[in-house]
């Protein structure tokens, strides 16, 4: 499991992502909300904001407070400046902090979403507890991420370039830490035609994948490892081992 958080928010502070990072971008941002029931006056947590474009969508789109976490100072002051140029830092906040640790108290939020991101936690199960705590009784929480996909038994591949990748679950494993967090009401989603979209954008955007692995901030390990990782990453495709998924949960 890659865990080095360091090496993490330096991959994803790298200047190749553009505002919007996950698979799906915007649009699935809306569909984790329509899923969650996000509405006015809901208290939302984005955990993992990074440049803040959810939630700052959500909060123009739906009327609601919204407050993002992350990990990176370098994202978070983005996204405050952001939110100050649109003129709703009133309505969205963000902070640096980490998942296994929210600085709220118990029944703070009605929705949390977690874009991309809760496959990068090494102790899932923890991140999940602390959802179900800030959460009131009643609340969802709503995660879009990457999923192996059950006909993939034994899946050894050189994805430590994408740690978001190297800490995907199963479909039935991430609704099992949910479920022993609390959560109940558990639906499913998938979205692995988002996947196809992400490959294509960064087609047209760095001409091939090999132009887009140089640009990302691990060079230490690249010659080294690039041809596994492009063979590995079509098999991932080609194979339907990745998937692309939305879950949801209620604290019932």
């Amino acid at each position: 499991m890659f865990n080095d958080r360091r090496i993490i928010v330096e991959l994803y502070e790298a200047d190749v992502w553009g505002d919007i990072i996950h698979p799906g971008e915007i649009d699935l941002t809306e569909r984790l909300a329509e899923v969650t029931r996000v509405e006015r006056g809901c208290r939302v947590l984005d955990v993992a904001s990074g440049k803040g474009e959810s939630a700052l969508f959500l909060s123009r789109k739906y009327g609601c407070h919204v407050i993002g976490v992350d990990l990176s100072y370098k994202m978070v002051n983005y996204a405050r400046t952001k939110a100050a140029s649109e003129g709703v830092q009133d309505k969205v906040f963000f902070l640096v902090s980490e998942a296994e640790a929210l600085p709220f108290l118990e029944h703070s939020f009605d929705v949390i979403l977690c874009e991309c991101s809760f496959s990068l936690f090494t102790d899932k199960g923890r991140v999940a507890r602390e959802f179900w705590r800030v959460l009131r009784r009643g609340g969802r929480v709503g995660i879009a991420d990457f999923y192996i996909r059950e006909k993939s038994e034994d899946v050894e591949m050189q994805w430590f370039f994408f740690p978001c990748i190297n800490g995907a679950e199963k479909k039935k494993d991430y609704l099992r830490i949910l479920s022993t967090a609390g959560f109940g009401d558990l639906f499913f989603e998938d979205h692995s035609n988002k996947l196809k979209e992400l490959s294509l954008r960064l087609l047209f955007d760095f001409g091939s994948m090999e132009n887009f692995l140089c640009r990302l901030p691990i060079k230490d390990r690249q010659e080294r490892c690039m041809d596994g990782v492009l063979k590995d990453l079509k098999k991932a495709f080609q194979e339907g081992v990745l998937g692309y998924c939305i879950l949801k949960g209620t604290k019932l």
